[in-house]
Formats: C-alpha cells, structure tokens, sequence
C-alpha cells in the first residue's frame, strides 16, 4: 500500500522530515498527532505510536494489514559465494605476474622506452598480484 493512501485514511497529517510524517492515531482518542510514519523507500512503512498503541490495532483502524506496511522483499540478493583459493594457485598467479614486473625491470635496465600496452601489462601484473594478496587475507 502507498504512503499515500494511508496518509488519506488520517487526520491532522505533518510533515516531520524526509519520508516522515506524524498524524493523529486512529487507535486511541487522540486531539494532537501522536502516531510516526517513516517510508523506509522501499514499499515499507514504519509505524509506532507515540502514546503506546499496538501497530497491529493502529493498522485494523484504518483498515490494513501488515502485508499492507510491510509487503514482502524481492528475492534479488544472493549472497556472494566465497571462492575457495588454493595456496599453490595463488603462488603460480604471482608467479606469472612477477615474471611480467621482472620483464619490466629488464626493459628499465637496459633503458628501453615502455610502450603503453607494456605499461597497461605492468599495471595489471600489480592489479593481479593485489587481489591474491586481498584473497588470502579474507
């Protein structure tokens, strides 16, 4: 349901902040807003009375439920799958990688200009050897 039509369903509605809104609660007699609502952004709203009233009988006085409020979330995360690295996979990356460093170095020594793509090599070496260091730290 929109914040929309639950603000319609109250009296004395106030803006309190971004997304926040305090009204009159239909739960309890009430002359002065004492009900908060929070639209969390995503389809979600929050709802708590100030003088105590139960959410669920604030929600039955205006006619909701709590799949109204609270709509269940997308199933659209999946937590990231670790990967498992193998000590001697990581070796021979770095291996790889700091074959093309000591290349580089060569080139250096022997004061041979670097082109971009030896350049673009070098810093993908350094990139590679990085992540290693970052899997075998997690």
């Amino acid at each position: 349901m929109s914040l929309e039509i639950m603000l319609g369903r109250l009296q004395k509605v106030k803006r309190s902040g971004h997304g926040q809104y305090m009204a009159c609660c239909p739960a309890h007699e009430d002359r002065s807003p004492s009900l908060s609502i929070k639209d969390t952004g995503e389809g979600r709203l929050l709802i708590n009375c100030l003088a105590g009233c139960d959410t669920l009988n604030v929600l039955n006085a205006l006619g909701m439920d709590w799949e109204d409020v609270m709509p269940p979330k997308e199933a659209s995360y999946q937590a990231p799958v670790k990967q498992r690295v193998y000590p001697s996979d990581a070796l021979k990356a770095i291996q790889t990688e700091a074959r093309i460093v000591m290349l580089a170095a060569y080139s250096i020594l022997d004061k041979k200009d670097m082109t971009v793509g030896d350049f673009q090599r070098l810093q993908l070496a350094m990139e590679r050897i990085n992540e290693v260091v970052e899997m075998a730290n997690a």
